[in-house]
């Protein structure tokens, strides 16, 4: 039997050049804060931290980011408690200043508002500022002369109340990869947002392989011996359950030119019988496929891309909790 280690050992040997990640010197690396605060919590006194930093001397632009705390999105409604600029002029409020972009993953960005248009109230205290739900990234135009930026980074009571608000607050002078698609209302879902959710090490760099509508909610991934992509596709799932009559697919995905996107895709296996698929491996012309209780053995005989055998190889395998 295959390990975990296994599988990952032979993910990296597989995986061609144009799917790996890239050298940073091919490609512009991320930017990188002026500031990054804490995680704030309702653990955190009086659900705010103090926020301090020097602007470099000729940044034209300023971004205001407030990031989940890694616990979801629900509640984690933030403000910038009275943030100001600093500088030769002496002191600008950001609330008189306006904004030249708002992004918010939920209900709006307001000025002495919070994000549903309800006064704004750190930990039972009236205040005033900019409030925003996370993801949200908020862009200024810095003034010749700034040197600094201050203000409190707190927790909103519009989601502190429910207990299960975790926010980060960070700058930068210049624009994030960062997605502002959170999962109540407004905010970036193009696929050109959803880099900004990843972190990658120093010195590489995810690029966009594939997206909507050439595939649709992967479940799992395999790569070939041709560095081609396996991908087990969910539609039919839960509430959703019929929403794609022919049922749910295994999916080939393949970049036949060689430059690191997916031009080309072919369906594999595609049947009710797979509803919400939960793993795909690829073992030659044989693809096994977990989904609906069993372990489903798919086979290509004539090498046409597409499988003329299904079998069942383990079946009664199902739970109470079916999800992986």
């Amino acid at each position: 039997m295959k390990t975990a280690s296994d599988f990952a050992g032979r993910l990296l040997a597989l995986i061609p050049p144009a799917l790996a990640l890239t050298q940073a010197a091919a490609v512009a690396a991320p930017a990188k804060p002026i500031y990054q605060s804490p995680l704030v919590d309702v653990g955190t006194p009086g659900h705010a931290v103090a926020i301090e930093s020097p602007v470099p001397a000729g940044a034209k632009k300023l971004y205001l980011v407030v990031t989940d705390g890694s616990n979801g999105f629900a509640a984690d409604w933030a403000v910038w408690v009275d943030p100001v600029l600093r500088g030769a002029y002496g002191e600008k409020k950001l609330t008189d200043v306006g904004w030249a972009k708002a992004e918010a993953g939920w209900g709006e960005v307001n000025v002495n508002k919070n994000s549903q248009g309800g006064p704004l109230r750190v930990a039972g205290q009236a205040v005033s500022g900019i409030a925003a739900h996370a993801v949200s990234v908020i862009e200024f135009d810095v003034p010749p002369g700034t040197t600094s930026f201050a203000a409190r980074g707190g927790l909103d009571e519009g989601g502190s109340a429910h207990g299960g608000s975790s926010v980060t607050f960070a700058l930068y002078t210049e624009r994030p990869r960062i997605s502002s698609g959170g999962g109540g209302g407004g905010g970036a879902r193009e696929p050109e947002s959803a880099l900004g959710g990843l972190t990658v090490a120093d010195g590489l760099v995810a690029t966009t392989f594939a997206h909507e509508p050439m595939i649709l909610s992967p479940s799992a991934i395999d790569i070939d011996e041709r560095g081609r992509v396996w991908v087990a596709e969910i539609v039919n799932y839960r509430g959703h359950n019929g929403k794609r009559p022919e049922g749910d697919r295994i999916v080939i995905l393949k970049d036949t030119d060689g430059d690191g996107r997916a031009d080309a895709s072919t369906v594999f296996f595609q049947s009710r019988e797979i509803d919400s698929p939960h793993g795909v491996c690829v073992l030659g012309n044989t693809v096994l496929v977990s989904a609906n209780g069993a372990i489903h053995r798919l086979i290509d005989t004539d090498g046409d891309d597409r499988a003329d055998r299904h079998e069942k190889l383990f079946t009664g395998i199902g739970g109470a909790q079916h999800d992986h």
